[in-house]
């Protein structure tokens, strides 16, 4: 996979690829699936691309619709284990000039659904899971990713 040796998001895929990370719930094909840090929305995750491109149409066109297939088959499986009222995707690059996804669950009693998730100020969206309820996610989306993606690599429990 092409990389860029200035790129965050290529760095922190080089780490995983070479040291795995607690936040990886499956790599896939054409991306890494992670849980989010931030757990406010419950089942939060980012998908990142392992082909560097700053824009979706640089991708080859392959893997744009495998990356795709992968995003929806992701949200499916996220849909599943959460059981969310509407699920959020968002794929910015202003920060991180990276394609990735951010899918993020969204609750119905949640006073701000009608508003984008980044309206919700950042230290009340900072919500850790405790160490148990990290891995029984991570577990069950890995579970539920594998049910879809045949070809998906997931860590061991």
């Amino acid at each position: 996979m092409t990389a860029d040796a200035r790129c965050a998001m290529c760095s922190g895929i080089e780490r995983i690829r070479t040291n795995g990370a607690a936040n990886l719930i499956a790599d896939l094909p054409h991306c890494y699936v992670m849980l989010g840090d931030s757990q406010f929305y419950r089942g939060y995750c980012v998908l990142l691309a392992k082909h560097h491109a700053t824009e979706l149409f640089l991708l080859p066109p392959s893997e744009a619709r495998g990356l795709f297939d992968e995003l929806r088959l992701v949200a499916e499986a996220i849909a599943a284990v959460v059981k969310p009222w509407k699920l959020n995707y968002e794929c910015l690059g202003n920060q991180e000039p990276h394609v990735h996804w951010h899918i993020f669950p969204r609750d119905e009693k949640d006073t701000m659904r009608n508003g984008p998730v980044w309206e919700r100020p950042e230290a009340l969206r900072k919500v850790a899971l405790a160490p148990a309820e990290h891995r029984q996610l991570i577990a069950a989306l890995a579970k539920q990713i594998a049910l879809r993606i045949p070809d998906a690599r997931v860590p061991a429990n």
